[in-house]
Parts: C-alpha cells; sequence; structure tokens
C-alpha cells in the first residue's frame, strides 16, 4: 500500500507540472504605440477565469481607421483567440488556437485563415510587448510587428 501511494503522488506531481496554466495577467490593462502617422490602442480586461476581452483600435487624425474586437476563451485544448474585425469578413468572428502558451508567450494560430494566420504576443518587459501578425498576402508571406507599452491606470 505505501509503495502505491508513493507512485500516486509521484504521478500526480508530474502531471501537475506538465499542465501548468500560463499566469497571462500580463496581458491585462491599456496598451499603446503612439507614432506621427497614428495611434494604436489595445485595453485588455479580464472577465472572469476563463475569459479575456479586448478592443483595438487605429486613430489617425482622430479618425477611427481600425477596430476590432477580441476575446480570449479558456478550452479544454488551451485558448482561443476570437476576433471581430469592423468592415473585415463581414465582421464575422475568426478563431485562433493557442498552439504555444507561457507566461511570456501566447502564440495563436489559424491555417485556413489567410491574414492573419497566426497571431504572437511576446512579453518584453512589465510594461511593453510586441504583438505580431503572420500570415500571406498576394501569394507573399508577410508579418506586422506592433510594439506597444503599457499606460499607467
Amino acid at each position: 500500500m505505501r509503495r502505491f501511494l508513493v507512485i500516486f503522488i509521484i504521478a500526480l506531481a508530474i502531471s501537475s507540472c506538465s499542465h501548468k496554466e500560463p499566469n497571462m495577467a500580463w496581458l491585462e490593462g491599456s496598451w499603446r504605440n503612439t507614432s506621427k502617422s497614428m495611434d494604436f490602442n489595445e485595453n485588455w480586461k479580464r472577465l472572469d477565469d476563463e475569459h479575456l476581452t479586448a478592443e483595438s483600435f487605429i486613430l489617425v487624425k482622430k479618425d477611427t481607421v481600425f477596430y476590432e474586437r477580441i476575446i480570449l476563451t479558456k478550452t479544454t485544448q488551451g485558448w482561443d483567440y476570437t476576433v471581430s474585425v469592423r468592415d473585415q469578413n463581414k465582421e464575422l468572428p475568426v478563431t485562433f488556437a493557442s498552439t504555444l502558451l507561457s507566461d511570456g508567450l501566447l502564440i495563436f494560430e489559424n491555417k485556413q485563415h489567410d491574414f492573419p494566420n497566426r497571431i504572437e504576443y511576446k512579453k518584453i518587459t512589465e510594461d511593453s510587448l510586441v504583438a505580431t501578425i503572420f500570415g500571406t498576402q498576394k501569394g507573399k508571406p508577410i508579418s506586422e510587428v506592433f510594439p506597444m507599452k503599457k499606460m499607467q491606470p
């Protein structure tokens, strides 16, 4: 009986280590990148333990030229990144499944979607991150990089 108990405890410890839930709290808050030509904003909020939501938009001379709503949903497979973009895809949501989740890197993919088909969020420091989208346009692979700084509450 004692041997069974030891094996059970070891198996439980290994199991809990291999299924560690990533800490995504670093994503929460207001993020921004301002340049002479535009003002990029992304605002993340935790709804509950299984959902985070965001609004992302680009302002050019106080006009909103891009707007999207994002929801991260915890699933049995990881997390899904679902996005609806104003004036694109009839504003129907597109879902990207997580392929890598760590405390400082989130990667979501949807191989059937042309652009983007991969979305990455990489934590650089406590107050900076880089979001990168990858895909294909006109038959050529491209990427767009969005460095952001965290805004003070």
